[in-house]
């Protein structure tokens, strides 16, 4: 059996009990009240306040139960409270009945017990025989000790007349409470084969919910995520304060001539791989790869009020983690950084293969920053040069040309 289930189903009786015994409670209650009404019609009140003694007692130990259940040290008590309940119920009244001198058995508590176990709690169909087995079992070793008959005896034994009236038979007794047994035990049997091939279908559809939540999550970002599963339409935001970071890594088309396509894959995720930890510790958002080349971006899909700081901060450990890539591979490749500051529309298009893109003209000059900067250096533009000149020491490139933009003044971090 599913080790999962086991232990649901162990949490699943511990709540069930709990309605079991204040179920019981109330039906002990109402059976006392029972006995109260009748004394008052000729029964011996000897015999009625030894019964709702009885009925007392039974009412404490289900109370003492109920909070049991409750208690942290009923984990691992569960099957043994599970036995405890009926047979305090079935074997305490059945001594009281057989002590006044009655033998047959006292059919209607044990009836009562069996079904409701069977409807409240139905699992573990060997706990339910259980009961059963030891209330029965009991019944045949009292009367055999209070009246000495044996097993046939009491089977063959013919009906009764009480005040008159014929008693229903002991072999039609126990004819009739067995069936009622085999029908609970076959039901509870059939339902937890039932319950455990859901609940396992259920955990394998909650696993396989969990591994596309992640597989969507490594594709767009977690609030893009939940609108998607929203709405329906066009998603498309305005941020106006946002830093977009490009790198490339120079050289890597050389590089990758010499090695066969799974190792030149490997090195490019063992870099990359590197390069998402930096974007996820620094707070940006990683928007794709193109090739050798990696985008990112501060200050969306949250905003962040240090965007550009984030930014320059990820470009100076992306330097460091190739470095350390290098010494570790024997390699001497260099990348290419280039960040620009401003506003950028975000969204996801397309109805196929939709990813979180970014637009704009700052997209565009952080592209040419990273494009037309120098291997081994990070370049700014303007824009984020006005957020960290007092922060960081720059180098002041003059009317660089930039492709689609024309001459511009960029500015590149000191070493």
């Amino acid at each position: 059996m599913n080790a999962e289930y086991i232990r649901w189903r162990s949490q699943f009786m511990r709540k069930r009990l709990q309605i079991v015994t204040v179920m019981s409670s109330i039906c002990i209650f109402s059976f006392m009240i029972w006995q109260m009404v009748v004394s008052r019609k000729g029964q011996s009140p000897l015999n009625t306040h030894i019964s709702v003694a009885l009925d007392l007692g039974i009412e404490a130990l289900l109370i003492g139960s109920f909070w049991l259940l409750r208690s942290p040290f009923a984990k691992n008590l569960i099957y043994p409270i599970f036995l405890f309940i009926p047979l305090t119920i079935n074997l305490t009244t059945q001594i009281h009945v057989s002590l006044t001198g009655i033998e047959t058995p006292f059919f209607i508590p044990w009836v009562l017990v069996f079904v409701a176990q069977v409807t409240i709690v139905p699992v573990c169909w060997r706990l339910h025989f259980a009961v059963q087995a030891i209330t029965v079992g009991s019944y045949f070793l009292l009367v055999t000790f209070l009246f000495g008959d044996g097993v046939s005896d009491i089977f063959t034994r013919s009906p009764l007349l009480v005040a008159g009236k014929l008693e229903m038979p002991i072999s039609l007794i126990f004819l009739f409470v067995g069936w009622i047994c085999v029908m609970g035990d076959l039901s509870v049997y059939l339902y937890e084969q039932l319950q455990e091939r859901e609940f396992i279908a259920r955990k394998e559809l909650e696993e396989q919910k969990e591994r596309s939540e992640r597989l969507l999550l490594n594709i767009l970002p977690q609030s893009i995520s939940d609108r998607l599963k929203l709405e329906s339409n066009l998603i498309a935001d305005n941020f106006q304060d946002v830093s977009v970071l490009f790198a490339d890594i120079v050289g890597f088309t050389v590089f990758a001539e010499k090695f066969p396509p799974e190792e030149v894959v490997t090195f490019l995720n063992q870099i990359f791989s590197r390069f998402d930890v930096l974007a996820e510790r620094y707070g940006l958002e990683k928007i794709k790869t193109i090739g050798d080349a990696y985008m990112a971006v501060a200050g969306i899909p949250f905003a962040h009020r240090d965007h550009a700081q984030a930014s320059l901060e990820m470009a100076i450990a992306m330097q460091s983690e190739l470095a350390t890539f290098n010494r570790e591979y024997q390699q001497n490749l260099k990348i290419r950084i280039g960040i620009s500051s401003g506003p950028v529309v975000a969204g996801v298009i397309g109805i196929k293969k939709f990813t979180y893109d970014l637009w704009g003209d700052t997209v565009n000059t952080a592209s040419r920053m990273e494009s037309h900067g120098i291997a081994g250096c990070i370049q700014v533009s303007e824009t984020t040069y006005q957020y960290l000149r007092d922060r960081y020491h720059f180098e002041v490139r003059d009317r660089v040309e930039i492709k689609g933009k024309g001459a511009m003044t960029t500015y590149v971090l000191s070493s």
